[in-house]
């Protein structure tokens, strides 16, 4: 009776085992976490973070299947329709007369169904694993476990029409038997009304329609009621959808009534046609108006049709009688028509084993759906976000940075990297421009037998480099230039704070925005005029900045490549004229040491967590050597002395400021323009550091998962 369009062999799913792989978090576990620590997470545990509600579908689902085999052979017929479309009456039409004294049945509001009925056999409930097992899959269809439809008619109306007024008692369904449906042996769930607006205060259309939606999965086939002048109403199309998109292959029909005499069987049949067709429905069966007399030549005849009284008054309300239409017209009433075309003859026909089938196969593609479309698919998009979010707060960071390690040109295009001008770094150009300088450069330069001897910290080579008067002022002077910025970057966290603020760092870090509880300062109350996004930035910005500066200056032994350093700068001092030298009086080489001086000052007189950044050509032309400073920025060989140990320490530096405020450090390698080329930054040598404040995970979804899911969960055709 109802086509089963699958493939001739479907994989039986063991929903056990699929959902031992859903909480394998080791081996076969969905996500590894690459960042702030590595780690694996399954795939349940993935949508508790970022969908929940999807978990519990997905438990639904997989309970619906396992227990479908159970239920073979007790079917449910859903019946919806609109308000007062007579799918109650049709309902009770299947009942005994005390189940039919139950229902709720008129034309007025207040006999509308705004509650889910399930009507179920008497002898269903003699066993108890079934009834157990029926009532655990009405909890988790509609999210409440059921209550029972009160004995009493007039109680049972009032629970029907939802006359308490209560809104969540639409997903609490009411359960009832009646031994009338014990011979035909299915269940009937009789849907709330679908109504066109909210004025009953029960629940909005779109709420009905998404409960509907989920009751659907309880049953094996799909009865929709309408009347006759709905055939192009959007809620009958909706409704139907609704049984095609959560529920495929599972049999979906149309019942029309009250039907008025004006209209023939096959005019309804044309009408609902195009309806029938676009939807795959199975039968059309059509009902009409027994109040009108004209009706009567086209309602079948019953062998159990009341008898009229003396009066003329039936003894009992009649009940609709709905017949399958046949596209040709003599094959419909008048035309008397076999009993097997009558709605009531539907029970007997049902093949339980094909519907078994469709039911089975609808519940697994139900259940495909949930884990890949809807779980699978947020975990790779929440996935992708993390991967995106912190390429863009890389990105921010390296922007930053740059205001301090890249030298630009007035147009803003970088020239060349800056160097951090670490003890390291000035120990090395001292010994250098010492080793290599011509006689006439080493002029007033008490060398001590080069600078290589020279012992101690930072202040010890400030002396040495800075032994006479001239040459301390001197490194005076140039200090204030590295501090008004006229040569070098001075990189301080206040500054650097300023620089991530400015390209957009207040909204893409906003993991620290908001999780507060990673401040080193919490955020006290504030009068509402204060900004308090500055607030915000500075308490708990600022400490790991902090951290990030003092650590990258502690940790940085970034060298420059000895060999290649003193042949660049041999070949220099040989292309300088002897006769060139400098406004102050000092010869070139004690014009050098008085800078490489002035660097060494600026951590010691403006303090600690502050360093400088400036390229070779920088600390030349600083030390008023302009000559000597377009010579190296011309030479590519001197450049690249300097752009190599400069493209580390940016590497290092940006590896650092990721560290401290909980972001991933780059990977890929980050790239940088310089010098009108590309140029990618290397893998950083400071040693990765965990965040002691807030931070962005990284999750890549394993191969090793998918290849498992797709072993036990494989996607079904034409879904």
């Amino acid at each position: 009776m109802f086509p089963l369009r699958r493939s001739s062999k479907e994989p039986d799913i063991d929903w056990p085992a699929l959902l031992a792989l859903l909480e394998d978090d080791d081996r076969r576990a969905t996500l590894a976490r690459l960042a702030p620590t590595e780690g694996r997470e399954s795939f349940l545990a993935a949508l508790r973070r970022i969908d929940p509600e999807v978990v519990k579908d997905t438990m639904t689902s997989g309970r619906r299947l396992e227990s479908s085999s159970r239920l073979i052979q007790r079917p449910t017929v859903a019946v919806a329709g609109m308000l007062n479309s007579g799918k109650t009456s049709l309902v009770s039409s299947f009942l005994s007369p005390a189940g039919q004294a139950r229902t709720l049945r008129g034309t007025s509001n207040r006999e509308g169904t705004h509650r889910f009925v399930l009507w179920l056999p008497q002898s269903w409930r003699d066993d108890v694993d079934l009834w157990s097992l029926l009532v655990q899959r009405i909890g988790d269809s509609l999210g409440s476990p059921p209550e029972d439809l009160a004995e009493d008619p007039e109680a049972a109306a009032a629970q029907y029409n939802n006359r308490a007024g209560d809104i969540s008692s639409l997903s609490v369904a009411l359960l009832a038997t009646d031994p009338g449906l014990d011979e035909v042996g299915v269940g009937l769930l009789d849907c709330p009304d679908i109504v066109s607006d909210e004025e009953l205060g029960l629940g909005s259309p779109a709420e009905r329609k998404a409960l509907l939606g989920r009751a659907a999965t309880l049953c094996s086939a799909f009865l929709i009621v309408t009347d006759a002048a709905s055939s192009r109403d959007t809620t009958l199309a909706d409704l139907v959808r609704i049984a095609s998109d959560l529920m495929p292959g599972v049999p979906r029909m149309l019942a029309v009534n009250k039907v008025r005499p004006r209209q023939t069987p096959d005019q309804v049949h044309e009408t609902f046609s195009p309806l029938s067709k676009k939807f795959g429905l199975s039968s059309v069966y059509a009902a009409y108006d027994f109040d009108v007399p004209a009706s009567r030549p086209f309602i079948p005849k019953l062998d159990d049709e009341p008898v009229p009284s003396p009066g003329g008054e039936e003894e009992t309300e009649p009940l609709p009688v709905f017949f399958e239409l046949a596209e040709n017209p003599d094959d419909n009433p008048p035309a008397a028509i076999s009993s097997d075309r009558l709605l009531a003859s539907l029970p007997s026909k049902l093949d339980r084993g094909e519907l078994f089938a469709q039911l089975h196969r609808a519940l697994r593609i139900n259940l495909e759906k949930t884990v890949w479309d809807e779980g699978l698919e947020a975990i790779q998009d929440d996935a992708e976000e993390s991967f995106a979010k912190t390429r863009e707060c890389q990105r921010v960071l390296l922007d930053a940075s740059l205001e301090f390690f890249a030298h630009r040109k007035v147009g803003g295009e970088v020239m060349e990297l800056r160097l951090h001008q670490s003890e390291r770094i000035i120990r090395q150009l001292s010994e250098s421009f010492a080793a290599t300088a011509p006689w006439y450069a080493r002029w007033g330069v008490r060398l001590n037998s080069t600078v290589r001897r020279i012992v101690g910290g930072a202040s010890d080579l400030v002396r040495s480099l800075t032994p006479s008067g001239l040459s301390r002022k001197t490194a005076d002077e140039i200090k204030g230039r590295f501090r008004s910025g006229e040569y070098g970057g001075l990189i301080e966290p206040k500054g650097l704070l300023r620089e991530i603020q400015r390209h957009g760092g207040t909204i893409v870090l906003s993991h620290y925005r908001d999780n507060q509880s990673g401040a080193s300062t919490p955020v006290q109350p504030h009068p509402t005029d204060v900004d308090i996004e500055a607030i915000i930035q500075d308490s708990l910005l600022l400490p790991p900045i902090e951290r990030a500066v003092t650590r990258f200056e502690q940790d940085d032994f970034t060298t420059l490549d000895p060999r290649r350093l003193d042949d660049a700068i041999r070949q220099m001092w040989k292309e300088v004229p002897v006769h060139k030298k400098i406004a102050t009086g000092l010869t070139p080489l004690a014009a050098l040491f008085a800078t490489f001086g002035a660097v060494l000052m600026v951590p010691i007189d403006f303090g600690a967590n502050l360093f400088l950044a400036a390229s070779i050509p920088e600390l030349l032309a600083a030390a008023g050597l302009s000559t000597l400073a377009a010579m190296w920025a011309s030479d590519r060989g001197a450049r690249d002395v300097g752009q190599q140990a400069a493209r580390q320490q940016l590497a290092d530096f940006l590896a650092v400021l990721c560290d401290e405020l909980g972001i991933a450090r780059p990977e890929p390698p980050m790239h940088v323009r310089v010098g009108g080329g590309e140029i990618a930054l290397p893998t950083s040598k400071i040693s990765r550091s965990e965040t002691s404040g807030p931070s962005i995970a990284v999750y890549r979804v394993r191969k090793e998962f998918v290849s498992e899911l797709k072993k036990l969960l494989p996607r079904s055709e034409n879904v």
